[in-house]
C-alpha cells in the first residue's frame, strides 16, 4: 500500500497557516484601533478637567509578527513619573476620587466584536484555495489517495 498526495496536502496545509496568520493579523488590527479610539473617547467623556496628558500619551502598537497588539501607556515616558504615571489613579480611582475606567470600559465594549473578528479570520482562512477538502472537513467519504 502507497500513499501519494502528502506534498500536496504539507502545500495546502502550509497555505492554510499563512492565510490565517494574515487574516488574524488584520482582525487583532481592527480590533487594536477601535478599542483606543473608544479608550480616547472615553477620556473626554469622564475626565472633566484635561491636560492633555492622558489623551496625548494614551496609544496604540501593533505587531503583525506574532499577532500582537497594544492599547495603552506603551512608552517610557508615559510611564514615568513626569509623563501620564497618574492615568493610573484617574481609571483605578484613589481614596478620595471614585474611578474612571476609561480603558476598561473601551476594553469590554469591543470584545464581542473581537471574537466575530477572530471566527471570520479563521472562516476566511479556510475558504478559497487553502481550503481542507471535503474528506477533512466532514470525516466521511471514500479514502482516497492510496494505492
Amino acid at each position: 500500500m502507497r500513499v501519494t498526495g502528502i506534498q500536496r496536502a504539507r502545500r495546502k496545509s502550509a497555505s492554510r497557516v499563512k492565510a490565517l496568520d494574515a487574516n488574524v493579523a488584520k482582525a487583532i488590527s481592527e480590533t487594536v484601533d477601535e478599542v483606543h479610539q473608544a479608550g480616547r473617547e472615553n477620556i473626554d467623556a469622564m475626565t472633566a478637567k484635561r491636560s492633555g496628558r492622558l489623551k496625548r500619551w494614551y496609544r496604540k502598537s501593533i505587531r503583525s509578527k506574532g499577532a500582537r497588539g497594544l492599547v495603552g501607556y506603551l512608552t517610557r515616558k508615559a510611564r514615568g513619573k513626569d509623563g501620564a504615571f497618574y492615568a493610573r489613579f484617574v481609571h483605578d480611582g484613589t481614596s478620595k476620587m471614585k474611578a474612571r475606567p476609561f480603558h476598561d470600559h473601551a476594553v469590554l465594549e469591543v470584545e464581542g466584536k473581537h471574537a466575530g473578528r477572530m471566527r471570520a479570520a479563521l472562516a476566511r482562512a479556510l475558504s478559497g484555495k487553502a481550503a481542507p477538502g471535503a474528506l477533512a472537513r466532514t470525516g466521511g467519504g471514500k479514502e482516497g489517495n492510496v494505492k
